[in-house]
């Protein structure tokens, strides 16, 4: 087998799009072969490097990586020591103008097991620490702060969540329970005043455990939570809900003044031709809140008939409400994408993204999901990503334009590959996605840019075509102003320990 050893280099390779309107710049593979992106602060790229992880009784080692715009010139910390024994890494921001590393850490051998538990609110985290490093020197700024504690908030923790304002001046962390518990913990930062304010609410009255689905901040501080009532509490593996029983949903608004978060409750219809997905949720620029889901037409949750879009101020109450359709004269296009009697269907047709835009505009991403059977029984199961629909609303929930635009995805291997990012430009939207290459070869695809501007139509360019098996990952986009968006390139490589190589991508739009 292959060995190689990776050395540390901050210094990177400049490449050229294949299309004018993009700078696109590309820097050397990083060491470290488990790599986070933090996003950017004050004109430089930031991110983690982790070693080849052990396990809960030696954590891996980590870099903390710092990249000027353009990949000119860079920054790398010590390798720091991992957290130590019996720790388990959860997730990392900036927040508060530094980097914030956040990690569970229990007291007895036993319970480290408990820790890594992947099912969905059933990982048990005693307490959370963060240790917050300095964004230009790099190295720890004080000493670890121990954020939750469950001898002290009473409950247990299961996982984290951290979201930021389009603005990133406000930072909201959730600390969700443990799916026995009716608690939760709440952080809101003021990245520009430094304030910071934790509260621990209960949902005791709702009498049920709730799973949290969605958490969001406005600019100006305003935390939503979206939850679903658990119909799986006691059973393991969890139980399917019967599909002809509505889903229970509870939403949470809550500010750093908040002694107590204002609460709505509404069911999701099922059965007689409406049968409802789990909604989406934005903040929208204006402070409103707006909920989306696909409403499908059968059980099976494959033709889609619309999607419903309700719009929420601050205390809850529905502003607005609309149930959009994709325009018929899309249904021959769309029929091109799958093998079904009625071609006219829009199938396997599913919401994507809401990305808000200036004051109450916003626009609703669509895309073809689906998987397909290989050949005979020992073909892996291919994943598909095809055509996608955008919805352009206005401050009314009524469609300004919508546009059909055409690509295809078919992969066993590359699925962090697929799928789609969005970023806005006043109120042009650009909207990057992966797109098979033209000779259809699994290991080469061409990474495009459409640009939806406010009027007019769609123009879709080539950046660049990926190669030697690298392929953008779609996972996230990270915004860094001045027209700066950075994408994460990964490879599949097998060279011992080390089974991933990462890049990073700088794309600029002129």
């Amino acid at each position: 087998m292959k060995k190689t050893i990776f050395g540390f280099s901050l210094f990177f390779i400049a490449i050229t799009a294949f299309a004018t309107g993009f700078d696109v710049k590309t820097s050397s593979v990083i060491s470290q072969p488990s790599t986070e992106v933090l996003g950017e602060y004050q004109g430089s790229w930031y991110a983690i490097g982790f070693e080849t992880p052990g396990n809960l009784n030696k954590p891996p080692q980590y870099r903390i990586l710092k990249y000027s715009s353009g990949f000119k010139t860079g920054k790398t910390s010590e390798l720091y020591p991992s957290f130590g024994e019996k720790t388990f890494y959860l997730k990392a921001a900036i927040i508060n103008n530094k980097i914030s590393l956040f990690y569970s850490r229990c007291e007895l051998r036993v319970d480290e097991e408990g820790m890594m538990e992947k099912a969905e609110g059933r990982a048990v985290l005693p307490s959370i620490e963060r240790q917050d490093f300095d964004l230009n020197t790099l190295e720890p700024a004080g000493p670890a702060e121990v954020i939750f504690d469950h001898n002290d908030e009473r409950f247990a923790a299961s996982s984290i969540e951290i979201v930021q304002s389009e603005d990133k001046s406000k930072t909201a962390v959730l600390i969700k329970p443990y799916y026995k518990y009716q608690k939760y913990k709440v952080i809101i930062t003021d990245n520009a005043t430094g304030q910071v304010n934790a509260k621990t609410f209960d949902f005791k009255e709702t009498k049920e455990y709730l799973q949290f689905l969605h958490t969001a901040i406005s600019n100006s501080g305003q935390v939503y939570l979206l939850s679903k009532v658990r119909y799986d509490v006691l059973s393991y593996p969890p139980l399917k809900r019967d599909k002809n029983v509505s889903a229970v949903f509870h939403l949470f608004s809550m500010n750093a003044d908040s002694k107590e978060p204002v609460t709505a409750t509404f069911n999701s219809p099922a059965g007689h031709g409406g049968y409802l997905d789990d909604p989406r949720l934005a903040v929208l620029n204006s402070g409103d809140m707006v909920l989306a889901s696909d409403l499908f037409a059968d059980e099976a949750r494959i033709h889609l008939n619309g999607i419903m879009v309700t719009r929420y101020n601050e205390a809850l109450s529905v502003t607005g409400q609309n149930t959009i359709e994709p325009s018929g004269k899309f249904s021959a296009m769309a029929g091109a994408y799958h093998d079904l009697k009625k071609r006219n269907e829009f199938a396997n047709l599913e919401l994507q993204k809401i990305l808000p835009l200036e004051g109450k505009n916003f626009m609703l991403l669509t895309e073809y999901h689906a998987s397909v059977s290989g050949a005979d029984k020992n073909s892996p199961m291919k994943v598909e990503r095809g055509y996608m629909i955008t919805y352009r609303m206005d401050e009314n929930l009524g469609i300004k334009s919508q546009h059909f635009i055409p690509k295809k995805q078919e992969s066993a291997l590359v699925d962090y590959a697929f799928s789609a990012q969005a970023y806005r430009k006043g109120n042009d939207v650009y909207l990057f996605y992966n797109d098979n290459w033209e000779n259809d070869e699994e290991h080469a695809m061409n990474f495009k840019c459409t640009r939806l501007p406010l009027n007019g139509k769609p123009d879709t360019r080539k950046v660049l075509n990926t190669s030697n098996d690298f392929f953008i990952s779609m996972s996230n986009l990270y915004w860094g102003g001045d027209d700066k968006v950075l994408f994460q390139e990964d490879r599949l490589v097998d060279y011992g320990e080390v089974t991933r190589e990462v890049k990073l991508l700088e794309v600029t739009v002129r």
